[in-house]
């Protein structure tokens, strides 16, 4: 059976809340999330990820790390995590959580809703403050610590890494491209006190879109919401900030190489397209890129890897808020120049119509497998329907099928032949090459 999605809103400081209700009996446990869009800033980028991690340090009522863990095994083991990502030109933050559904609870048992919401709440509205009103010093240094640590780390997964920067140069004129991780430098200098007046903030602008998975009706999770979540809320109505941002300006490809202590380059190629998510040929998009590298018989993995052994591995991903596609490729350095002109010419060939039936076939049957999985996990349905919410799409997984379905040869070729390189990147490694295929995986 679908699972049957409801949207509604309720209002809070007077601002909209928009609350989506995906009902459904099939999953033993539920999802809970409250997720608030920002503009990326340059500073904010890495204070919001800072900061998250102090607060889910502790809270005035839950005042340790253990002591929130003793609290959710109390709601019967529900997992939180926090959110911090970002989707076209906004950063998302906010919390989610995996809860049991309140179909295999004891009878009599408290709503392990209220008791989530009550948890989240304290997280984020109430942190444990010292007798000056800031965040713990010790919580601050520690995370500050740690941070760092995941700064200094990025370049212990080269592959990884090479994608980042990659997207970074890809979108140096726009906020996407700022980096959410910062200095080593700029972080130690925070205190206490400028990290607590950045709460303060965050909390006067903090507006979540709700979203629910699982069997309890709207009405039960709106009331939990108005009697739990909307007294904490001060933010005031404010304009949306902008997804999509504006169009980035037509250059020459920019080509940047790094070296590194690793055993194998990582080549990188950024393309931008007009076509975005708000685009009708957007289907037709993601057809071409699922032949390009994402199918199990792209061009990319048969010609590039597997025809003529260029690399270790070969593959495509598409950014539909910002109409990008980006190409990585794990390779010997001495295979770079080959490598990039292979790649070219599968995405000249794919626009000069050069795709046989099985490729055609095997991308419509790729993504209707892609999107059919969609409905087996809360999360995936809570990440498929917020991503299409901030893009103002409200599609069903079903309904994009049936469009996928329909997308012809000539669609995709035509989608193809919007695409122009912009971005060259390359990782040389530094380091004497030592295992075969397997090392891409590893490092």
């Amino acid at each position: 059976m679908i699972p049957q999605l409801y949207l509604s809103e309720f209002t809070a400081t007077g601002a909209r809340i928009p609350l989506r209700v995906c009902h459904t009996e099939k999953f033993k446990a539920g999802l809970l999330s409250l997720s608030a869009a920002f503009p990326i800033r340059e500073r904010d980028s890495w204070m919001l990820a800072l900061l998250l991690a102090v607060l889910r340090r502790g809270s005035e009522k839950y005042p340790s790390l253990s002591a929130i863990n003793r609290r959710l095994d109390c709601l019967y083991g529900t997992e939180i995590s926090i959110r911090n990502f970002y989707r076209g030109d906004l950063q998302i933050i906010g919390f989610a959580a995996e809860l049991l559904d309140d179909s295999y609870l004891p009878t009599g048992t408290e709503s392990l809703m209220d008791g989530v919401l009550e948890l989240l709440c304290q997280i984020l509205f109430h942190p444990l403050l010292d007798e000056e009103g800031c965040l713990l010093s010790r919580y601050v240094e520690s995370e500050k610590q740690l941070h760092c640590d995941q700064i200094r780390a990025r370049k212990n997964q080269p592959r990884a890494y090479a994608a980042e920067r990659c997207r970074e140069l890809l979108y140096s004129e726009e906020p996407i491209g700022i980096s959410a991780y910062g200095t080593e430098e700029e972080v130690m200098a925070v205190t206490p006190r400028e990290l607590t007046d950045f709460w303060r903030g965050v909390c006067r602008r903090f507006l979540p879109d709700c979203f629910y998975v699982g069997s309890a009706d709207e009405g039960k999770v709106q009331s939990a919401l108005s009697r739990i979540l909307l007294p904490e809320l001060q933010a005031e109505p404010v304009a949306s900030p902008s997804l999509w941002g504006s169009e980035a300006p037509l250059r020459a490809p920019l080509r940047t190489e790094e070296a590194l202590a690793v055993s194998q380059g990582q080549l990188a190629l950024g393309f931008r397209t007009e076509i975005t998510g708000r685009d009708p040929r957007f289907y037709a998009m993601a057809v071409y890129q699922e032949i390009l590298g994402s199918s199990p018989i792209a061009k990319l993995m048969m010609n590039v890897r597997e025809k003529h052994s260029l690399c270790y591995s070969c593959s495509s991903s598409y950014n539909a808020y910002k109409g990008s596609i980006l190409i990585l490729c794990g390779l010997k350095n001495e295979n770079r120049e080959k490598a990039e002109r292979e790649i070219l010419r599968q995405t000249e060939d794919i626009a000069n119509g050069q795709i046989s039936d099985a490729e055609l076939a095997g991308a419509l049957a790729s993504l209707e497998n892609a999107y059919r999985r969609i409905e087996d996990s809360p999360s995936a349905m809570e990440q498929y329907y917020y991503g299409r919410a901030l893009a103002g799409m409200e599609i069903t997984p079903e309904e994009l099928r049936r469009r996928i379905s329909r997308v012809t040869r000539e669609d995709v070729v035509a989608a193809a032949r919007t695409l122009r390189l912009d971005t060259v990147y390359f990782l040389r490694g530094t380091l004497e090459e030592k295992g075969g295929e397997e090392l891409d995986d590893m490092e």
